[in-house]
Formats: structure tokens, sequence, C-alpha cells
């Protein structure tokens, strides 16, 4: 669907997609590459009978650039981890043409609660966040548990690709070569030193021995022999889990969205990109979400909680998390750097995600960046007053 598609106009494609009546239709919300609807049908669908009737779904739409490509890799994903029994929405179809609503598309079921953060007022932010901050950290190390080498979970798509690398090429490779080209194509000469260094200290972490995360609510069995020390396999990651992804319904997690970025790789990468947005995430709306003192404040209180909490669940080697951590916030920084030297449509974003790249944010990941990588890095075309 066009930005210029008005939502009256997109009620009757979507029934006459589903041959069906759409009862109700409204925006749920708006991201940095897709519209999502929540929706009801007045009837059984002929196309899709399993649809409920008179209950609330979700429609995912993907109007940004690489559409095709995002939604089939999400759907994908979707489908999978709905099988696997992890907490996702059910989903019932993807729709890679744009035949029917003028862009690709997936519809869900509607989970019941509401993201882990909300932006609706500094008392209710906390309390949501401080009741089902214990379940988010869970869910994500239930994900890294699913077993990543199964025939199922082998063929799920990359989302982190790089021209110059075969797919199988590790996470962490493929993340720097992509700082890498960036860097080159910004230009991004702020980013170089850090980039060089990290680079340097990779050969340290692509291929060392790990164990496993165990499972430690599960009881203990005091026959059971001492697990080996092993050479981790790699572990299902979402690579932009954070509490705007995470439906919580009081203590419980009801469904983990945004599954675009999703990957196989070293776990410690998708807990370092956990990490760095719960330092660095800075909105302009609410006012108390910027570079402030109430701002910095939650900020501190969510990234001091998230570290110990996934530690004590799945133990974590310190010295590799803190390095995947520098290599998190440079693949940010990369990022936002790109987006404003040539467009968001240079990273896979749509035009209006730009307004995300806010002086604040840059600064608070510039900040934790350099702090992280023992080296200055800096986008100064951002860095204003």
């Amino acid at each position: 669907m066009s930005s210029s598609t008005t939502l009256p106009a997109l009620a009757p494609r979507l029934a006459d997609y589903l041959g069906t009546e759409v009862a109700r239709i409204r925006v749920l919300d708006s991201g940095w590459e897709t519209t999502i609807y929540e929706f009801t049908v007045g009837a059984r669908s002929p196309r899709l009978p399993e649809l409920p009737v008179n209950a609330p779904m979700v429609l995912r739409l993907f109007d940004g650039v690489r559409a095709i490509d995002k939604a089939a890799r999400e759907a994908r994903m979707f489908f999978y981890l709905d099988a696997a029994g992890y907490p996702v929405p059910h989903p019932y179809l993807c729709e890679h043409s744009r035949d029917a609503l003028g862009a690709p598309f997936l519809l869900m079921d509607r989970v019941a609660g509401g993201p882990l953060f909300s932006a609706s007022s500094f008392p209710l932010a906390f309390k949501t966040f401080s009741l089902g901050f214990i379940a988010f950290v869970r869910a994500q190390v239930r994900l890294h548990r699913l077993d990543a080498s199964d025939t199922a979970a082998a063929g799920l798509p990359r989302a982190f690709a790089n021209a110059s690398m075969p797919p199988a090429t590790s996470l962490l490779d493929r993340l720097l070569a992509i700082i890498a080209d960036r860097v080159a194509a910004g230009p991004l000469p702020g980013l170089n030193d850090a980039l060089t260094s990290l680079r340097e200290r990779a050969a340290r972490f692509r291929d060392a021995p790990d164990t496993p995360p165990a499972d430690r609510t599960a009881p203990a069995n005091p026959r059971a022999r001492p697990a080996r020390s092993r050479a981790i396999p790699d572990s299902i990651v979402h690579m932009d889990y954070h509490p705007q992804n995470v439906i919580v319904r009081g203590m419980r997690v009801t469904g983990v969205i945004d599954w675009v970025s999703a990957d196989r790789g070293d776990r410690h990468l998708d807990a370092a990109t956990t990490s760095a947005i719960l330092a660095t995430s800075a909105m302009d709306h609410p006012r108390w979400m910027r570079d402030n003192a109430a701002g910095n404040s939650l900020r501190t209180l969510f990234a001091a909680l998230y570290f110990p909490t996934y530690h004590a669940l799945a133990p974590m080697d310190l010295e590799r998390f803190r390095y995947c951590q520098a290599v998190a916030g440079l693949y940010r920084l990369s990022t936002f750097g790109m987006m404003l030297t040539r467009g968001p449509e240079s990273v896979g974003y749509r035009p209006a995600a730009i307004a995300n790249v806010t002086p604040d944010v840059v600064r608070l990941l510039s900040r934790y960046t350099s702090r992280k990588s023992s080296t200055p890095t800096s986008l100064p075309a951002l860095m204003s007053p």
C-alpha cells in the first residue's frame, strides 16, 4: 500500500481479498518498516476459514524498501516459532504480492496486553516494565535455547547479509563487514578507529568455546553427569529485542514481535544489542525519555537490571559480552550515520524513520560505543548542542 492510500480505502481491499466483511479496522502503530493495523472480520472467510470471527487480528503491512524480502523472512520466523511453541502471535498468512493491498503483508492474531515499555506516563512506564521485566529476559533466554541446528531452523533466512561473504559466515564477521561497507559509503570517518579496533580483536571472539545456556528453572537431577563444555552452536537471535517489541500482560510475555532482523549466531550479540538499546534509546516524545535526568535515570536502571538478570538465567562470558556491546553499538551508530548521510532507504527503512534519529539518541549511542570500544566515536554532523 502506498503512503497515499487512506485507511477507509484499505478496508474494502482487505475485505475483497478475504472474501468477507471487515467489520472494523484501525492503525495500531507505524514503525520504521511497517504499518500495523488491528481489524476484525464479521463472517467466516472463504480464503482463510481458520480466521476467528469478531476477534481482533493484526495486519502487518510492509511498505518500506525491500518489502517483499522482509515479509517473506519475517513470515518464516513467525511460522517456525509458533510451531516451536515460542510466544509469538499465531500467524495465518503471508501475502508476498503487492496486488491485493499494494504491499506485502502478514495476518496474525492480536495478542493480549501491550508493549513492555509504555510511553504514556513515567509512572505507568515504570510499573509496566517492573512487572514484566523478568518475563522479558526469560523469553529471550528461551529463544536462545531453541535448537538452531535442527532441520526447520537450519532453513531460516539470515537478515544480516554481505555480498562479499557466504551466508554461513559467522554473524560477527557479517556485522563487521556491513559496518565497514557503511563507513566507506557514508562516509563515516568518525567510526573508522573503533571499527579497526574491533576487527583486530574479532579472532578472540569468533569461535571460542562456550557452555550452552543451562535451564536454571529446571529442577536439579542429582544423578545427572556434569555437562561438558563444548563449542556452543549458533542460537536463533532476534537482534532487535527491546521493550517495544515484547508484548506483556502483567508478569507474562504474551508475544514477541518484529522478527525482520532475526538471524542465527552468537547469543552474546543478541543480548548485547538489547543492552545497547536499553542504555541508549531516547525519544523526543515523551519529554521524559530525552537525554535528561528522568530519561537517563530510567535507561540506567533498565540497562543495569538487564545483564545480571540474563546472566543469572543463562551465564555469559563477560569479556565476550562487553566486546559484543561495542559491536552492537557501532552497528547501530553506522545505521544512524547512513540514514543521515544517504537516507533511511539506504539501510532498508522508509523515509519517515529519520524522525527516530534524534540528536539525543546519537549522543547517547556515541558515548556508549566510545565507552564499550575504548575508542572515540562520532557522527559530527549530528552532534548539535
